[in-house]
């Protein structure tokens, strides 16, 4: 069994008309979480069907610091940190407690920014 993509975040200095965007490209619905970030809420509008979706966010970078990352459910963030260490990755933000929640992001050997989550 393996561990799930369970978040996403599309990171942008347009951040609020990449929210603008994909509200309208895909009926996401949207929740702003203060100026630098929205909710995305998929589950329920997967073409219509109510069938489960992953939620993300869209958050406000630096202009030229656009990015992409999914958040992948482990058990134990500062664990599994050190085994992709060890395959070769390189630790962006050490396991690091937010709200409800404990993350921790790193990039793969092909500099790929992926987040890992324990909720």
């Amino acid at each position: 069994m393996g561990f799930p993509v369970v978040h996403f975040e599309i990171n942008s200095a347009a951040a609020p008309e990449l929210a603008q965007f994909y509200a309208e490209a895909f009926e996401w619905n949207l929740e702003t979480d203060g100026p630098e970030y929205t909710q995305i809420r998929t589950e329920g509008v997967c073409a219509g069907t109510g069938a489960p979706g992953i939620d993300g966010g869209i958050g406000l970078s630096e202009p030229g610091d656009d990015f992409v990352t999914v958040y992948v459910q482990v058990p134990d963030v500062a664990e599994a940190l050190q085994r992709v260490v060890a395959l070769g990755a390189e630790v962006d933000m050490p396991a690091t407690e937010a709200g409800r929640v404990v993350i921790g992001i790193f990039r793969d050997p092909a500099g790929n920014r992926i987040g890992l989550v324990r909720g």
